[in-house]
């Protein structure tokens, strides 16, 4: 499966809809036509990206680079498995054949939140060098097969990291490489030139830390930070207060969108992308955390839009517009959930590979926006089950990861639903989304061995509202929210189901 992703990637390298970098622009052949959205030739691309004389040499020397300090890194800090059958040829064909590549059984958080940003380090490397989305993709594909073949001799090819590290990557590399050029493009100062490397630091040191206001039609962008107090109540009884801190960003980079005119375009990899953290924090401990990121990989957008100034179907020459426009299109995400319970903590993380993707979007005095998006999903699940009763499976060889770590490896969909309406001084926001995981039950390291083959099925739903208000003049934002969480953990037919009811009291700067 992914060696077909990685043709459809290579395939699709990202410039779909883009104009060259270089060169005279080309005449068109006719007027322009408002229903196929007529883009001024000379603009930039929509990502501003950096350009690089020789992207793929660089882009394969800074990965080696990056791939032999990880090296070295292992070396020294690797496993303690026995070298003895590491260059063995029976041992190596059997790899080359799958035989023995596996789920492994490393800890939580090596595999749910370490190989992805290995993963997104590749990716940038790549976007930052001038490639594609698809061609960066590929990259990380590559760097992630070679880690598991030639530098982890000793060990098992894991099917985890092979899905996890190109896969959950990409999505966090595009979303946070998309941030980072659009405050790279969107205005000066210290502090948003220091955003601007932070999130895409490739791209600004190839592009010789440059940071200024640049022409043509920016990406459509909105950024959030905001802290808070929440006062939460698990299963009807016991409480917990804590701070929360939030970070988010959705940047659209395809320049018809809201613009004046009508009629659809294509979207190119990566033009609709952006990502959430959300942390809570207790008394002295890390209470919760939270990270979304999500892209889409191509689709169609139709809109319809007319200026409220001036009659034209130029982009950026109309000021304001109003009317509305949907996007349809094939997306993934990447969720990362850690929550202390009074009793067990839980845990998932979740690469959703690819489904459909829908966005409405409308704008007449008010701004409403509506998107569903849904998944098939590859999952780390920590099972509240058996960390409630793991003396139940005491005297059994169970799944090494499920022994060693209380979570398991699943497969399942992922699914979430937004809707935003701004009324300019008030606005309401609703948010829910859920998740349905079953146990993947072959595939151990010592799959002979187990003696009872658990089956574990977990839901995840998630509920919040909110209405916040903008006294005065500017980004600040105030806020109140309500969110409830069901969870339910099945493991040999016994279900356990807790519940989280949050309220949370927010002030937010919102761009």
């Amino acid at each position: 499966m992914l060696a077909w992703l990685g043709v459809v990637a290579a395939l699709w390298s990202g410039d779909l809809g883009a104009e060259p970098m270089a060169g005279p622009p080309a005449l068109p052949s006719e007027p322009p036509r408002a229903d196929i959205f007529p883009l001024p030739r000379e603009l930039p691309t929509d990502e501003f990206q950096p350009n690089v004389r020789h992207p793929y040499l660089y882009t394969t020397l800074e990965t080696v680079l990056v791939l032999a300090g990880g090296t070295v890194w292992y070396l020294r800090h690797g496993t303690d498995e026995s070298w003895r059958d590491a260059f063995d040829f029976r041992t190596w064909k059997r790899k080359l054949n799958g035989e023995d590549v596996t789920f492994d059984g490393d800890h939580f958080n090596t595999n749910a939140a370490g190989h992805p940003i290995d993963g997104a380090g590749y990716y940038q490397i790549a976007r930052g060098n001038g490639l594609g989305p698809g061609a960066a993709f590929v990259t990380s594909a590559l760097a992630s097969t070679f880690w598991e073949f030639f530098v982890e001799l000793p060990e098992h090819p894991s099917i985890n990291d092979l899905i996890m590290t190109p896969v959950g990557g990409a999505v966090i590399g595009e979303a946070t490489y998309r941030l980072g050029r659009y405050l790279a493009v969107s205005g000066s100062g210290s502090v948003r030139c220091a955003a601007a490397f932070v999130f895409a630091p490739i791209a600004m040191i190839n592009d010789r830390l440059h940071c200024g206001q640049r022409d043509g039609i920016l990406p459509a962008a909105r950024l959030e930070l905001s802290v808070g107090l929440n006062r939460v109540e698990f299963d009807g009884g016991a409480t917990r207060n804590e701070v929360a801190l939030a970070f988010g960003s959705d940047i659209v980079t395809q320049r018809a969108y809201r613009q004046a005119g009508s009629g659809g375009v294509m979207i190119g990899p990566g033009q609709w992308a952006g990502f959430n953290t959300d942390l809570r924090l207790g008394e002295s401990n890390l209470e919760g955390a939270w990270f979304n990121a999500r892209a889409v990989w191509g689709g169609r957008y139709q809109r319809h839009y007319r200026s409220m100034t001036e009659e034209t179907d130029l982009p950026g020459t109309g000021g304001p517009t109003q009317g509305w426009g949907w996007l349809l299109g094939m997306g993934s995400s990447f969720d990362y959930r850690l929550r202390n319970l009074p009793t067990v903590h839980d845990r998932i993380a979740s690469v959703g590979l690819l489904g459909p993707a829908f966005e409405l979007s409308a704008r007449n005095g008010a701004t409403m926006r509506a998107t569903f998006n849904l998944q098939y999903a590859f999952a780390l699940v920590g099972s509240i089950a058996y960390r409630a009763d793991p003396t139940s499976l005491a005297d059994d060889v169970i799944k090494t990861e499920l022994r060693n770590f209380g979570y398991y490896y699943a497969q399942g969909v992922v699914s979430s639903a937004t809707l935003m309406f701004d009324l300019g001084a008030i606005g309401f926001n609703a948010d829910g989304r859920g998740g349905w995981y079953w146990s993947i039950n072959d595939g151990d390291p010592a799959q002979s061995a187990i003696q009872r083959d658990v089956r574990l099925h977990d839901t995840r739903f998630y509920l919040t509202t909110s209405v916040w208000t903008r006294p005065l003049v500017g980004a600040a934002r105030f806020g109140l929210a309500y969110q409830q969480v069901w969870r339910h953990s099945n493991m040999l037919g016994a279900t356990i189901a807790t519940t989280e009811n949050d309220i949370l009291a927010t002030a937010a700067l919102i761009f």
